[in-house]
């Protein structure tokens, strides 16, 4: 209630006083009847009554409506569920205690949501500071054997070598590092555009191939038919190049890896089978966290990104991915994408 409006009430509430008292003193000298004048004086002051009492329960409602919206807005502050006013009430307090609480949960989405990125963000640069340590020791340390003067032509060499090895292992590594910050960061907004998944798949086969020659194994590409579907063809052809090197990696040479497409109602399903030595039980459901890697793969020159990034991009694509293995006997890694998926959806 504004000043202007309390000074209103109070002005009218004094001339209704005075004038219930002139009333009165009318009555009296005009008719000389005190019974009258008393009763008339008995009316003003049940009147007057009932005016105080009528402000006074105003005042306290306004007083009481005042907490409970301080409780309902400390609520929110605190990100307490509190409920002021019962929501069985369809009332406009309710009501906006409804909108309250919608803005409290959005808010708590966009804290967690927050938290969870900040949480990445810490973890991402504590993974990439233990990852750069290795290679930066041993460049240090192969520097300073070369300081030795008496060392051998072919021993020197041997430490130029391992130089130049280790600083194709800390390229490869910030090559990775790269494209990991950008696509945690959401820098990478994916472009699905309606292309072959067939030409996908060769460009990816194409980056591996020689890798494979030179380890004599054959990839051979089963295409029933050309499949078009909507997907981003650069970042598929790189989830489908990471799954495809780690298959020529672990694949002894002279062995086959096969690559297939199938498609479904609602899926299309591409399959990267190998005949490697497959993944042991406990590391199936862990290859795909960033950075790990298996029993089996310690002896193998990685460092466990490239199905981290393969699978953050199909998921991205709305779609999803499967791995069966089997000791002795290979691996398939399949790759299940959306016949109709969503455009531009950003890399969290």
């Amino acid at each position: 209630m504004s000043l202007n409006i309390k000074t209103k009430l109070k002005v009218i509430f004094s001339m209704f006083i005075s004038t219930c008292l002139g009333f009165d003193l009318y009555i009296l000298f005009k008719y000389k009847n005190i019974t009258l004048a008393i009763e008339v004086a008995v009316f003003s002051a049940i009147l007057v009554l009932i005016k105080l009492l009528y402000l006074y329960t105003i005042k306290k409602y306004g007083q009481q409506l005042l907490s409970q919206l301080y409780d309902m807005i400390s609520a929110l502050i605190d990100m307490r569920n509190y409920e002021v006013f019962s929501i069985l009430n369809d009332d406009m307090l309710s009501k906006l205690q409804s909108q309250v609480i919608k803005l409290k949960g959005i808010l708590n989405m966009k804290n967690k949501r927050l938290k969870k990125e900040r949480d990445e963000i810490k973890s991402l640069i504590s993974d990439i500071s233990h990852q750069l340590k290795t290679p930066v020791a041993n460049l240090k340390i192969y520097f300073e054997l070369l300081q030795d003067d008496k060392l051998s032509h072919n021993q020197r060499q041997d430490f130029i070598n391992n130089i130049k090895s280790q600083l194709n292992k800390f390229s490869f590594l910030m090559d990775n590092m790269i494209k990991l910050s950008r696509l945690e960061s959401g820098i990478i907004v994916l472009n699905s555009q309606m292309e072959s998944l067939n030409k996908t798949c060769l460009s990816a086969i194409k980056q591996v191939y020689q890798k494979a020659l030179n380890k004599n194994i054959e990839i051979y590409f089963k295409e029933n038919e050309d499949v078009f579907i909507k997907h981003d063809p650069n970042w598929t052809t790189e989830a489908i190049f990471n799954i495809l090197d780690n298959a020529v990696k672990y694949t002894q040479p002279y062995g086959k890896v096969t690559i297939r497409i199938e498609k479904y109602e609602i899926y299309t399903r591409v399959d990267i089978i190998d005949n490697g030595p497959g993944i042991l039980e406990v590391d199936i459901n862990n290859i795909f966290k960033r950075f790990y890697r298996g029993n089996n793969s310690l002896n193998e020159e990685g460092v466990g990104i490239g199905l981290y990034l393969a699978r953050k991009i199909i998921t991205k694509q709305d779609g999803y991915t499967k791995v069966t293995s089997q000791k002795g006997k290979g691996s398939k890694f399949s790759l299940f994408l959306p016949l109709i998926s969503s455009q531009n959806n950003a890399l969290p």
